[in-house]
């Protein structure tokens, strides 16, 4: 598992181990001595227990002789003698030859033999007085038990005490020897093991004395390399400019970290502290619970760490971070991570943090300032093509567009029908606006405008909105303003670099109003489409409007050429098959009628307006019941486009699909007392006549 350095660690190994041999050898030596004082006790209790039996033995013959005659009194005398007889004679054999006996508590307890000098002279005299004393005793129990009458047995016990009489004395001085003699060898031996045991005990305590001075002698030369050691690590950690710390199996932080890392996340400490904890209020909790999946996969020894390089969710990534007044600062932090492996076994991860907020922030305005740069460029490229006046007149109807939509979004509501209306009436202005910017080929103004239709139709769908719902229309609307002032800027200095001439009738003068961006406008969403179409125009030039005439016929044709582009021109494999030519076309008419009215005619010849996927679209919108729309005529089918919302377009692209623009054209001429009609062939064309009343009387050019 490990290997140590013997070299090093030879003296305290050898001490030690000394140490222990000492320590058990004067361990076993205490469970030897304890083991023979209670031997010794034992023997000298027996051996006391033995002057007692001599002396009980005289007094059970007297109480056996005084009982003879009565049956209770003399088996009771009789069984007294025979067990202080017995004890008696199995205790002395087993001192003077070794056996066992009956110990107090009635137990086999096991006696050595006697070999002291005085001990075994006193046993083998007392052998001498017993044997006949024993004889008697034996011949008693025997005649006893053969049923010899009281007087026989009176002989015999007159015989026996006499003999008691004699020798009891003497009997019971021999014991007392014995006892005194066992008692005097129990204490020589147990003075001669408590003096070995000293001896241990001493050389234990002097090996211990040893082991301690090599011990705290290397110690001392440890703490020495080991201080100069942690002052370099410290030194190290103080210095460097990355966070850097542990992370322990059980998720924790270690103890050790640079200075830097505290001044990264504003904290006095984090040693010992849950990694998520000090997680937790810096990133969103979707990010946490992604790191400490990541951190544990790091753990996971199955798992090459090269592999998880790419998995890294913690790198770049954007915190917020209070300071001590509690102010949140914005930083961005990278976390790298390294396993710090021991014989193969994965024990801590080591983390660095990289504060990049000063790299992000420069990327940033680096990222700003080519954004600026290619959206000046962008403009630049976009209003070269446009003729300026058309395009002044662009900038200053997309500010009042603008502005209506922030008097909408600014107009309280209280409930949701109010909601849709504000969101029916945001949708006219930025579809018109959309409308007008594809016609002029600024592609920037489209998608913005495309992207807010976008948002517009996310609200739209909602169940149910308040008023926070639009507050990223707001923030889209300021992106649209600050585009626009953008554009102004850049138009007016243009206009320093030509010459232009202005008069009173500028804006009458038709001649100078340019009407190729409906010819651009066609190309792009032709294009875009994968069709071709060619786009014919009669009377535009020809006839002088006011601005507000000009701008409506603007917004109307864009319109129809929308539509005619995306629903009605077919592609041109479709029209091949229909044995039609590939290029679509589009007809543009603007007269002047007699009664003094503007007529403007748009007609495309594709594929019509079929009454069939109309019924379908609005069977499957659901905004009306099956039974009504099967019941509409053609009539009302066609009206069905001019509904808000209401589109045939099988998806939604930035042409076509939300059923706003033909709805606002409608309420637009509607609004200016004019007339609009359809008329269409199935296969064949779609045409769209618009009569408008001319405020200024119309005139042809000379």
């Amino acid at each position: 598992m490990f290997k140590l350095d013997y070299g090093k660690y030879k003296g305290i190994i050898i001490s030690v181990a000394l140490f222990l041999l000492l320590d058990a050898s004067v361990l076993m030596l205490n469970f030897y001595i304890s083991f023979e004082i209670a031997e010794d006790a034992n023997s000298v209790n027996l051996a006391g227990r033995q002057r007692m039996l001599s002396q009980r033995m005289v007094k059970s013959l007297y109480d056996f002789k005084e009982s003879l005659g009565e049956i209770d009194e003399e088996q009771r005398a009789l069984t007294e003698l025979k067990l202080t007889y017995n004890l008696f004679d199995r205790t002395l054999t087993a001192f003077a030859e070794g056996g066992t006996t009956t110990g107090a508590d009635n137990q086999n307890v096991s006696l050595e033999q006697i070999t002291t000098a005085n001990g075994a002279e006193a046993l083998k005299t007392a052998q001498d007085i017993w044997t006949p004393y024993s004889s008697r005793f034996q011949e008693i129990f025997s005649r006893y038990d053969q049923g010899i009458n009281d007087e026989q047995m009176q002989v015999l016990l007159a015989d026996l005490m006499i003999y008691a009489k004699a020798n009891n004395l003497e009997l019971l001085k021999l014991m007392n020897i014995l006892t005194v003699d066992l008692e005097q060898y129990a204490a020589s031996k147990a003075t001669r093991l408590r003096m070995i045991q000293t001896v241990g005990i001493s050389l234990a305590v002097l090996n211990f004395l040893l082991i301690m001075f090599h011990f705290l002698r290397q110690l001392r030369e440890s703490d020495v390399k080991i201080e100069a050691a942690r002052k370099e690590t410290t030194d190290i950690l103080n210095t460097v400019n990355e966070g850097l710390f542990l992370i322990r199996p059980d998720m924790t932080v270690g103890l050790q970290h640079s200075r830097q890392l505290l001044d990264i996340f504003g904290i006095d400490s984090v040693a010992a502290q849950p990694v998520e904890r000090l997680l937790k209020d810096i990133i969103s909790e979707k990010d946490l619970k992604t790191a400490m999946g990541f951190i544990e996969l790091l753990f996971n020894d199955r798992i090459k760490e090269k592999l998880t390089g790419d998995l890294n969710p913690l790198q770049g990534i954007e915190v917020n971070i209070a300071d001590q007044s509690g102010r949140y600062h914005t930083k961005y932090l990278n976390f790298d991570f390294a396993r710090v492996s021991n014989q193969g076994v994965i024990d801590e991860i080591l983390v660095t943090v990289t504060d990049i907020t000063q790299q992000v922030n420069l990327e940033k305005e680096l990222a700003a300032s080519k954004a600026s740069s290619e959206q000046q460029m962008e403009m630049l490229t976009s209003i070269l093509h446009a003729n300026p006046s058309v395009l002044k007149a662009f900038v200053q109807e997309a500010y009042k567009n603008f502005e209506r939509i922030n008097d909408e979004l600014k107009r309280p509501e209280k409930g949701q029908y109010q909601y849709l209306d504000k969101i029916q009436a945001i949708f006219t202005i930025i579809h018109k606006f959309k409308g007008e910017a594809s016609a002029l080929n600024l592609d920037r103004f489209a998608a913005m405008a495309h992207d807010f239709e976008t948002s517009l139709t996310n609200l739209r769908n909602r169940d149910k909105l308040t008023g926070n719902d639009f507050l990223d229309l707001a923030v889209q609307l300021d992106k649209l303003f600050s585009y626009t002032d953008a554009v102004q800027q850049l138009v007016e200095r243009l206009a320093q670099f030509s010459e232009s001439r202005k008069s009173d009738k500028a804006s009458l003068l038709q001649s100078e109003r340019n009407w190729d961006h409906l010819s651009h406008l066609v190309q792009t969403i032709s294009t875009r489409q994968g069709k071709k179409i060619q786009l014919a125009t009669c009377g535009l030039n020809e006839n002088l409007l006011d601005d507000d005439m000009a701008n409506m016929i603007n917004n109307i044709c864009i319109q129809f050429l929308r539509n005619a582009v995306s629903h009605g021109i077919e592609s041109p494999l479709e029209r091949q098959r229909q044995r039609k030519s590939p290029t679509g076309r589009i007809d543009i008419r603007l007269v002047n009628l007699n009664s003094g009215d503007i007529e403007l005619t748009v007609e495309d010849d594709g594929q019509g307006i079929d009454c069939n996927v109309l019924r379908q679209k609005a069977l499957e919108s659901g905004r009306w019941s099956p039974d009504l729309v099967n019941s509409w005529s053609n009539r009302q089918l066609i009206g069905l486009i001019f509904k808000p919302g209401f589109s045939t377009a099988e998806k939604l692209s930035e042409d076509a699909g939300r059923g706003i623009g033909m709805d606002v054209i409608k309420q637009q001429i509607q609004g200016a007392g004019g007339k609009l009609s359809v008329a269409h062939r199935s296969g064949r064309f779609c045409r769209f006549t618009v009569t408008i009343p001319q405020t200024i009387s119309a005139q042809v050019a000379a």
